[in-house]
């Protein structure tokens, strides 16, 4: 959702960093990895405690993550493999940021926060899993509230303000299971829109 709506608005200063990256000879994939890697870290500083760096690098990789896609289309280099690869690491970096928020959280003997982090990771894997099963199934499954981009933001934005991250960690539970189950439901309903005879 966030990303159809404002895409288009930062779509000119993307296509000048795609430019920028093109011109050092980085690749899409590089990319990829390098937000992977900064994600990995965002999570070390999570554990560490250091929600304030934390949040910075998980912005910084959410930029990278939008800036992969448009460097594919410049320099000619969009594949299936790297859409693959870029939702693979995806799930990784997933793992890394609330993993290292729930280390953090148990470090602190915070087990309702911990539960409550270990929820999100589930509602995010499954939210992703039911894209990609139901594209299998259906052209397009990209419906819901919270899709990764809209996690990554308010994920950034309750550890850059600290005192709004017990009211974001609940919005991100509710949010991502019930992206998941409208994905179930949206894949459901255009089965059997196409399972009925032409009228």
């Amino acid at each position: 959702m966030l990303r159809k709506h404002l895409y288009p608005k930062v779509e000119p200063l993307l296509k000048q960093a795609a430019t920028f990256c093109s011109e050092r000879n980085l690749t899409p994939n590089q990319l990829t990895l390098a937000g992977l890697a900064v994600n990995f870290l965002a999570g070390w500083a999570y554990y560490g405690g250091i929600l304030f760096l934390g949040g910075l690098l998980t912005l910084l990789a959410g930029l990278g993550d939008l800036l992969d896609g448009p460097l594919a289309r410049l320099t000619g280099k969009a594949s299936r493999f790297g859409a693959f690869l870029d939702s693979t690491v995806d799930r990784y970096s997933d793992f890394f940021l609330f993993g290292g928020l729930t280390l953090h959280f148990a470090s602190e003997e915070s087990y309702g926060k911990c539960l409550v982090t270990l929820g999100i990771l589930l509602g995010a894997f499954v939210t992703s899993y039911a894209k990609a099963r139901g594209e299998n199934l259906i052209p397009s499954c990209t419906v819901g509230l919270l899709e990764r981009a809209e996690r990554v933001l308010l994920l950034a934005l309750g550890t850059l303000i600290p005192p709004l991250l017990p009211l974001i960690l609940g919005i991100l539970l509710v949010g991502t299971h019930a992206t998941a189950l409208q994905r179930i439901f949206y894949v459901k309903q255009a089965l059997k829109l196409s399972e009925q005879p032409p009228q």
